[in-house]
């Protein structure tokens, strides 16, 4: 057994009005079988690779921060937290007080010292589980960590393993090298099973990729994947979990494609076959075509998987590919497609160029069917996709390639607003894990559960409701009878001609009722709802126009 030692560097951080003790954490603080508990009011440094091994558990309290140390005192090239296999980490922060990874030289104030292109100032997260993989010999290396090093093992047969809980976690400015020209995600997930709990969990400003899955089944939820270096979401060998409420955003002066999804490596025959829900991936702009992501999504190596009731807007190239390998080259995406085993359904696109499927898909040159045919008449026909490129409906306050006059101007609203947002939708799927919404993307339209506690919301990048309510507000409304047990008339007054929604939602954010109206003339409207269903409670009224949204209380009694 390793000799247990901790490494304290009496220092005094002052974040706001509090003064933290900064405790350093080097590998060998952390062993194997056991228990560990990081409390918020301390701030705890990586210093090098640090491994949580077999049996710890590592509990971190709601409001702590981890910081990454730029140089580390060791011969490692970053400082990175590494769950090993058999390991947990218990990292159960809250919205008010969420559990943030970031840089040594954070400064965590009121003015941030850093930005979002700020990349590279250290290691990042990475969890290690017994799930399976698909790789020959069905484990592996991660990537990054030293092959010779057998704690960076990852994979096994247990498909149920737990390696803990992520929720309300913002891990910021990862991707430092861990070897030579080897940078990892923000968040690594290699083998992590099903057992394991991910929600509400942030990547931003990632030098390699926000999320990387490799093999495994774990499940993510509520995820933000911001501003990365390379892909948003990223996964390979052979992962099969679930995903619901994906939300990514391109970087301005850096960023690939959202997602890209590989298949097994090696003589694996285990296919990957994620089932991903209600994502929004928001790309770098329209026109913004200096950027090096030539892709919404790309299916390749034998990747596939399901994309459903999603949003995809702003992006300046192509939406989707599906690699295509020339005859006689073997087993690849566009069969495995061909097969059923990839489907878009339901889906949304945008942008000012996409004015017809022959825009959104890309065929892979030499491939066996060189206009991707198939592909779009699945994507128009049985999949049942929408294309968009009229007045836009998520509003990011860009346009062109000059897109850091952005950051801190509250521009974002990753909300949609078009009535093809909240129908055409695709059943969801039995299993539990998901949520059944009335809606596309990863937001209803009404509730922002992004904002409050990641760094892009820290960064100044989100609007809010006041903001959009008080700046320039194109309509009244009123309801009554309210209360009601029955009928509620919503009577709208427009200045101008609109499109109109009206969205009600119940006390926990979820959607209830959905009414769009197209194009509305100035003057006075009266819609009527029935509330003879609902129960008993207080409710939500919403109605959104192109350009505002204003609420109002409903009781029902």
């Amino acid at each position: 057994m390793k000799k247990i030692y901790l490494s304290c560097l009496a220092l005094v951080l002052t974040i706001g009005s509090f003064a933290q003790t900064v405790v350093t954490i080097k590998d060998g603080d952390l062993v194997g079988g056991q228990t560990y508990n990081w409390t918020n009011d301390k701030i705890y440094l990586l210093d090098g690779f640090v491994y949580l091994e077999d049996g710890g558990v590592l509990n971190i309290q709601p409001g702590t921060v981890i910081k990454g140390k730029g140089t580390p005192s060791t011969s490692d090239l970053a400082s990175t937290l590494i769950i090993c296999r058999g390991a947990k980490i218990m990292a159960e922060g809250t919205k008010e007080s969420p559990i943030i990874f970031t840089a040594e030289d954070d400064n965590l104030g009121s003015s941030p010292n850093l930005g979002v292109n700020d990349r590279g100032e250290w290691g990042g997260l990475l969890i290690l589980g017994k799930a399976r993989v698909g790789d020959t010999g069905g484990q592996d290396n991660i990537e990054g960590l030293p092959e010779t090093e057998p704690r960076a093992l990852y994979g096994g047969t247990e498909d149920n393993d737990n390696s803990g809980v992520l929720t309300y976690v913002s891990i910021r400015y990862t991707g430092a090298e861990l070897q030579p020209d080897e940078e990892i995600q923000g968040l690594t997930l290699g083998g992590v099973g099903r057992g394991t709990k991910i929600e509400y969990v942030e990547s931003m400003s990632s030098n390699d990729d926000g999320i990387e899955l490799f093999g495994g089944t774990v499940n993510v939820k509520y995820f933000v994947s911001a501003f990365s270096n390379d892909e948003a979401f990223d996964y390979d060998e052979g992962w099969r979990g679930l995903g619901q409420f994906w939300f990514a955003i391109v970087g301005f002066d850096k960023g690939d494609q959202p997602g890209e999804h590989d298949g097994p490596e090696g003589t694996s025959t285990y296919l990957s076959y994620p089932q991903i829900y209600n994502a929004t991936y928001i790309g770098p702009g329209d026109t913004a075509k200096s950027v090096k992501c030539p892709r919404v999504i790309h299916f390749k190596s034998k990747g596939s998987g399901v994309y459903a009731n999603s949003i995809f807007a702003h992006f300046a190239k192509a939406g989707l590919e599906l690699e295509d390998r020339p005859a006689g080259q073997g087993d690849d995406s566009y069969a495995i497609m061909l097969r059923d085993s990839i489907e878009m359904l339901n889906n949304l696109w945008y942008s000012s160029h996409w004015t017809h499927i022959d825009s959104i898909v890309t065929a892979t040159a030499g491939g066996e069917d060189a206009t991707a045919s198939q592909l779009k008449a699945k994507m128009t026909g049985a999949w049942g996709n929408t294309i968009l490129n009229s007045a836009p409906f998520i509003s990011v306050g860009w346009g062109s390639d000059v897109l850091g006059q952005i950051q801190g101007n509250g521009d974002l609203w990753p909300m949609p607003t078009a009535s093809e947002a909240f129908t055409n939708l695709a059943t969801y799927p039995s299993d539990q894990f998901f949520t059944s919404v009335g809606y596309k993307g990863a937001f209803d339209g009404f509730n922002n559960w992004a904002a409050g506690w990641t760094g892009i919301d820290y960064h100044g990048f989100f609007q809010d409701h006041t903001s959009i309510e008080e700046n320039g507000a194109n309509f009244d409304f009123n309801i009554y009878p309210n209360p009601t047990n029955d009928i509620v008339n919503v009577q709208i007054n427009l200045t101008e001609s609109n499109d109109v929604n009206v969205v009600v939602f119940d006390v926990t954010g979820k959607m209830v009722e959905n009414t769009p109206v197209a194009k509305l003339g100035a003057g006075a409207h009266n819609i009527t709802l029935s509330a003879a269903e609902y129960t008993a409670g207080v409710y939500t009224v919403e109605v959104r126009t192109a350009t505002a949204s204003k609420y109002s209380k409903l009781i029902v009694k």
